[in-house]
Parts: C-alpha cells; structure tokens; sequence
C-alpha cells in the first residue's frame, strides 16, 4: 500500500467524465517485446501502440476490456502493446522525502496506477496484460483474484507497489505522460509510431481494432 499522504478526496467514480490518459516504458518490457524490424527468426513486423490510462477511469475500463484487450489478443504477433497508468495525476514533490500523489480519481487511484505499473514491471508483458485486463473489468476485481497463476510473483509486486521502485515508476509515468500532452485532453490516449494526434483520438477510441489494421497495412504493405 503507498504510504504517502494524498490531499485528493475520491469522487463518484461512474460520474466522473475521464479527461487524460497515459502509457510508459517498463524496464523490463522491452525485453519481453519484439522489435519492430523483422528477424531470422521472427518475420512478423510489429506496430507499436501506447496507451495512457487510468485504473478507476471507467472509459479507460471499457476500452481495454471491449477493444484493446480483444484486439491484442488476436495481434499480438503484430502489436508492440505498452501501457502507462497515469492519466491526470500529478505528484507533488515540494518535500523531496514525501511526495503527494494525487489522482482524479482521488487516492484508491494512485494505489492503483502504482500496482499497475508493478505489474507490468514484474511479469513479461503476455503475462502482464492479461492480469491488468481483468483488474479493468469493473471496480470490484481484485488483485488477488485476477494474479491467480502468478502467486509467485505476488511478493515482489506488493514489494514494487509499496516501496522505492513504486515510486520511481510513477516519477517516469508523470515524465512520458507529460511528454505526450499536458493535461492530456482525454482519457484513454492513444498514440501509435507516429506522434500524438489529438484529431484521431475519435477513430481508435471507437474503432481501434479497424484503425489498428489501417495503419499497420499502410506501414508494412501487408495484409491482416
């Protein structure tokens, strides 16, 4: 659990309209992701996307469990997927030895963005995804519930979630989201190989796995 004081009171989570989204690089991710030039031994390209979310954002629920979490399982040979659970926070760091982390979604929310990035530290990203997935089923899914398969990694996450690597991870979190857009108009963003652009927010939102198939076709020639 963070134990850093959050001056941020949590709100009606269903009402809440979600205005920012965000995605970062975990340091153990790349690794786990093919690169985008095609090998001896891998000859599939794939697309990288990034997605800047937030845990208790419902739009961001609905999005990973209706379009990206389907889309990615039937692309995962030619999606470079990464996620970055962010969104509108910021953190306050006045006091160096106590930042304040506050979330949109007030102080559950920041809990949560932390676990998820942990999550995504700890497990290779097959692995990781699908966990994030069922936690962004609703807000009643538990972490002990969706990390069934994984109990032996449970102690290195908790210890991510509630230490120093938390902390740094969410530091990064706040420096890729603010490169991508500050605040970010919406939430969840997406951005592809190309840089951000806010006029096709509309088209992978609703239709991302059609948009996926555009852009992945006009880049590599190839037909999916």
């Amino acid at each position: 659990m963070i134990r850093k004081p959050v001056q941020f009171k949590l709100v009606g989570l269903l009402k809440v309209i979600c205005l920012g989204a965000v995605l970062v690089t975990y340091t153990n991710q790349s690794a786990a992701s093919d690169s985008n030039a095609p090998t001896a031994s891998n000859q599939t390209s794939k697309l990288p996307i990034t997605i800047y979310y937030e845990t208790l954002c419902s739009d961001s629920m609905v999005f990973i469990t209706h379009q990206l979490y389907p889309s990615w399982l039937r692309r995962e040979k030619e999606m470079k997927l990464r996620l970055v659970p962010f969104g509108k926070s910021w953190i306050d760091e006045r006091n160096n030895d106590t930042p304040v982390y506050h979330c949109q979604h007030g102080p559950r929310e920041c809990e949560l963005n932390i676990l998820h990035g942990c999550i995504f530290e700890k497990l290779p990203f097959d692995k990781a995804f699908p966990v994030v997935a069922c936690l962004m089923k609703n807000f009643r899914t538990s972490f002990d519930q969706c990390i069934e398969g994984h109990t032996d990694k449970i102690e290195s996450i908790n210890s991510c979630h509630s230490g120093t690597l938390g902390r740094i991870l969410y530091r990064t979190f706040q420096n890729e989201t603010d490169n991508v857009h500050r605040p970010l108009p919406f939430v969840p963003t997406i951005v592809d190989d190309e840089p951000y652009n806010y006029y096709e927010q509309d088209n992978w939102l609703q239709r991302f796995d059609r948009k996926f198939v555009e852009r992945y076709e006009s880049k590599y020639g190839t037909k999916l």
